[in-house]
């Protein structure tokens, strides 16, 4: 399922509110400076609940072929083909790379699957540990 390049600026629509557990196409740009993150179009899966974010903006992680999963590295979040069939191949979420991006940059033309509550679920655990929460509540030590 490759990028759709072939859709024109002048003919995206907005007919569909990209909601939590959405994966779309999203097109991050180019690398800047020696910081580890995406570049150019890759899926990304809506990690926020847009009905209470700032209105526009969605939080989205990007999602990448399973060969390039880390062993062992707890914030790549294996997604099987087998869960969600609209994927090419296994794919990680990397919930480690959060990114807030304008809702409008995600036009119904991109849109590819909705990711089910199970699936979610798994992420939410390592979303929640790259944001500190077991810090707030005192699990693990702030001294590095």
């Amino acid at each position: 399922m490759p990028f759709p390049t072939h859709v024109r600026l002048a003919d995206f629509t907005f007919n569909r509110c990209p909601r939590w557990g959405d994966i779309y196409w999203y097109d991050f740009g180019i690398v800047r400076a020696e910081q580890h993150t995406m570049a150019e179009p890759h899926l990304a899966l809506i990690v926020s609940d847009t009905r209470v974010t700032l209105r526009g903006t969605v939080l989205i992680v990007p999602l990448s072929g399973a060969e390039n999963q880390r062993k062992e590295y707890a914030f790549h979040v294996l997604i099987r083909q087998t869960e969600c069939p609209q994927l090419d191949k296994d794919s990680i979420a990397k919930v480690d790379q959060i990114y807030c991006v304008p809702a409008n940059r995600l036009p119904d033309q991109y849109y590819l699957t909705h990711l089910g509550k199970g699936i979610m679920a798994r992420l939410y655990e390592p979303l929640l540990r790259v944001l500190g929460l077991p810090l707030l509540l005192g699990q693990i030590s702030s001294k590095r």
